[in-house]
């Protein structure tokens, strides 16, 4: 096994890639001979309990050998069948060893794969830790779609959604070796064959803001995601639920088109390629700093009390009189009853 030092003299971005890639090739190599062991694991069972039953039937017959009461005939069937089982018991017997070898050399071989596994693990999680404590920590972005945009597109539909395609050209930075390859559907492009944590192979570079176009659901976790929606909506809170309180001094704020929550972890934007970039770059900054979002001020008129009314037609009075009635009416005719 290289040494971790030789190999951050010959490039931590490869060295990670060829420690990423041996992982994953001996994690198919395990899961495929763990198919093939257990189904050897299974015949060698079976051959084992079918060689029970046999020696457990000549076994019984071997004894009747020895009764005394036994006929001519019944005496030569008894050591007939027990020399026929003591046969069949030995076809099985070399048949085992034969499995049996092939057993020993399955589990051998296993039990190599999986010691290498854990070394090459080992190393690739000493390379990753060498790496972070000499580069500092990038932002990880992701950019996605809305369901309705995708849909839309799909179908397409008139829609404001700007295309994976659009948003790849613009602002993707992944390694396809690593991340995926972008596919072309006609209506538009998907990402596919996504290496296992992908994410790792970035972190050896030093200020990289990994920005990600239609990423995994993994990546999508660990990651400021920015989901454009398909229409124009506003909101009462710019940032998240508690950071804003949208009415004061008589008055409420609504903003337009965009909104981030509390964590940092989620932004919804309006299908606005400049408001999209504003939201890129707030992202990358760990939603610091300031975006240009339309507002609007909605001053309340206070009620005034005081205010010249017909209170006699009002509602409430109109049924608090009906309800005095109906109480006097009730009394009337129960006079006499009670």
């Amino acid at each position: 096994m290289i040494e971790i030092v030789m190999l951050m003299m010959l490039g931590n971005s490869q060295a990670l890639t060829d420690f990423q890639l041996e992982v994953d090739d001996l994690t198919l190599e395990i899961e495929e001979l763990e198919l093939q062991f257990a189904e050897i694991q299974e015949i060698k069972l079976a051959k084992e309990i079918k060689m029970n039953g046999l020696f457990n039937e000549y076994k019984q017959f071997d004894i009747e050998k020895d009764w005394e009461d036994n006929t001519k005939t019944r005496q030569e069937f008894v050591e007939f069948q027990a020399k026929e089982l003591k046969n069949a018991w030995r076809v099985e017997f070399y048949d085992l060893k034969d499995i049996s070898k092939e057993y020993d050399k399955l589990e051998d071989k296993l039990d190599i794969k999986k010691t290498l596994l854990e070394l090459v693990q080992k190393d690739l999680d000493n390379l990753i830790k060498a790496s972070e404590a000499n580069s500092k920590r990038f932002t990880n972005v992701s950019i996605s779609l809305s369901k309705t945009c995708q849909i839309m597109i799909e179908a397409g539909l008139d829609t404001n959604c700007p295309t994976y395609r659009e948003l790849f050209d613009l602002y993707d930075n992944t390694d396809p070796m690593v991340s995926g390859v972008m596919i072309d559907y006609g209506y538009d492009i998907k990402r596919f064959n996504i290496m296992n944590k992908h994410w790792k192979h970035y972190e050896t570079t030093p200020d990289y803001d990994l920005i990600m176009v239609d990423p995994d659901a993994v990546f999508h976790s660990k990651s400021v995601n920015i989901e454009i929606q398909s229409n124009s909506f506003p909101t009462l809170s710019q940032v998240g639920s508690q950071k804003q309180n949208s009415f004061k001094d008589g008055s409420y704020t609504v903003w337009k088109n965009f909104k981030v929550t509390d964590d940092c972890h989620n932004i919804l934007v309006a299908p606005d390629m400049k408001l999209i970039a504003q939201a890129v770059e707030f992202a990358i900054n760990q939603c610091s700093g300031e975006v240009d979002v339309p507002k609007t001020v909605t001053y309340v008129k206070p009620t005034d009390f005081n205010r010249n009314t017909d209170w006699q037609t009002s509602p409430a009075l109109v049924y608090q009189n009906w309800l005095k009635d109906a109480i006097k009416n009730n009394k009337e005719l129960r006079l006499g009853l009670d």
